[in-house]
């Protein structure tokens, strides 16, 4: 769904309102101001009233009145019944019910839509600086309405794996989304500048050499920077052996916090900080004895209170990381292995804070973590479904994956799958990112670094999608399920090139650390 916002300030018009026009799923509003104005229509901030004044101002009181009109239009044009939670007062995403028979007319229904998005900014502490800003809000807020109830009415029939519910972004369009996600800026790396340690030069070399079976690869030897992809026969996708039901590392307790990256776009950094600390967490809970292992309370997920899992600065590697990494401009996973192996190591999220923006590395002004300096790190082999199975068995691995879907952005529950991701590129493409492996055969447009942190099934899923890999995101704790994603787990083909990076392109670049030895 495509949404634009148009001011026009010159119309000859001493009215103010908002018109919509509605052709299939792209909806364009239209704000028209007076033209005794000076463009923008600013009242008090918005929740606080104010006269009108002489250029053209309006109160809150009209204001309302205005928007309570452009919703009753809206409602008609979009043919929108609230559903029963809208009646309620839920503003979670529908369940496909219509409530039409509760209103008594089309300003029951507008009241109800404009109580919810006031509730919603209540729940989300929203603020705007003035009553135009909170009215064009509004309007984007309801067009995500209608969004989030339409599909949920397909996934309550069975026609989709997931659905969706209001978050702390849903007065925000895609575009501005995307925005401040910084969607799009993750992988500078990938551009080929002749200066990329070798590993990641290897990880799409043709003439690459076959690693050893071991799944642990560097960490039981001598950590070394020729032989890091796993590409083993027995991760093959055509292989039928039966895998582990279940592994998850979330509920195990060795994950870190959710966090929400905000306005700055280091994704690579919050899911390298996450693979670390888990990783060190493993380590050491590896180490524990089974007395002191049943001392620990593990079935609290990230509440449980472990001891081990130490919470790591991703501000840290925002400014220190700057060799292959752009800080809040984008990064990689697998290059800020490479840099973290030339440090000492990385201080604690309270040593040194998140700020949301680059900085000057100052890590010298505090204490690394014990046991927090990487050693080496393992790359996956891409493309093949079981490579990342098994790797999970050790622990969480960094990923890849391509974010652009708006139906993501309101991912609220369930088995998430979605067209894209697919390979449509060809050679000769000048958008076509890179080659892999010397094949006529583009990367996906990845985007935005995640951790998956286990693979399940879930019985109860009403689709065939039943299989899943867990993601921990960084976009909060209101987004998702508590923050995570289940991203439907698919066998790859390998006779399809184009098509077999996995859901949304999730198996193109996965690696996770091997960490010092205590």
């Amino acid at each position: 769904m495509k949404l634009h916002l148009l001011l026009l300030s010159t119309v000859p018009s001493s009215v103010v309102g908002y018109f919509a026009q509605a052709n299939n799923a792209h909806v364009e509003f239209i704000s028209l101001s007076s033209s005794s104005s000076s463009g923008d229509v600013d009242g008090s901030r918005s929740g606080g009233g104010s006269g009108s004044s002489d250029d053209g101002d309006i109160n809150e009181a009209e204001w309302k009145t205005l928007l309570h009109s452009t919703l009753q239009e809206k409602l008609a044009q979009l043919n929108y019944i609230p559903s029963d939670k809208d009646l309620n007062g839920e503003a979670e995403g529908g369940d496909g019910e219509g409530g039409a028979a509760a209103l008594s007319s089309s300003a029951s229904a507008t009241d109800m839509i404009m109580k919810l998005f006031e509730e919603w900014t209540v729940k989300f502490d929203k603020e705007y600086e003035s009553l135009s800003e909170h009215a064009n809000k509004m309007v984007i807020w309801f067009e995500n309405h209608v969004l989030i109830e339409q599909h949920n009415i397909n996934a309550k029939q069975g026609l989709s794996s997931f659905y969706l519910g209001h978050n702390e972004y849903s007065d925000m369009t895609h575009a501005e989304f995307c925005k401040l996600m910084k969607l799009g800026e993750f992988t500078p790396g990938l551009v080929m500048s002749g200066d990329e340690p070798k590993e990641l030069k290897n990880f799409m070399d043709k003439e690459r050499s076959p690693t050893s079976n071991n799944l642990r690869g560097p960490s039981m030897e001598t950590p070394t920077a020729i032989a890091r992809t796993l590409l083993t026969s027995d991760a093959n996708d055509d292989n039928d052996e039966e895998v582990e039901e279940e592994v998850d590392w979330h509920k195990k307790g060795l994950l870190g916090p959710i966090r929400n990256q905000g306005i700055c776009g280091a994704c690579w950094a919050f899911a390298t900080i996450g693979s670390i600390e888990s990783a060190m967490a493993i380590d050491k809970y590896n180490k524990m004895s089974p007395d002191e292992r049943e001392k620990l309370h593990l079935s609290g997920g990230d509440d449980a209170d472990l001891g081990l899992v130490i919470p790591l600065s991703e501000q840290n590697l925002i400014d220190c990381d700057t060799r292959f990494e752009k800080g809040c401009e984008g990064g990689l996973m697998t290059t800020t292995f490479d840099e973290e192996e030339n440090h000492n190591g990385i201080c604690s999220e309270a040593d040194y804070p998140y700020l949301a923006t680059d900085g000057t590395c100052s890590s010298s002004m505090c204490t690394p973590v014990k046991g927090s300096i990487v050693k080496d790190h393992v790359d996956i082999a891409p493309r093949k479904t079981k490579a990342l199975v098994e790797a999970l068995k050790v622990k969480p691995v960094t990923a890849a994956m391509v974010a652009n879907d708006p139906m993501l952005q309101f991912y609220s529950s369930g088995i998430y799958d979605s067209d894209y991701g697919k390979v449509t590129k060809e050679m000769g493409d000048p958008e076509c990112m890179r080659l892999y492996e010397g094949q006529d055969v583009c990367l996906p447009d990845i985007n935005h670094g995640v951790l998956v942190v286990g693979y399940g099934k879930d019985d109860m899923a009403t689709t065939d999608n039943k299989l899943f890999f867990k993601i921990k995101n960084s976009w909060g704790d209101t987004w998702g399920e508590d923050g995570y994603l289940r991203l439907a787990r698919k066998d790859t083909d390998p006779t399809d090139p184009l098509t077999n990076w996995g859901e949304c392109g999730i198996l193109t670049l996965l690696s996770y650390p091997v960490m010092e030895t205590l």
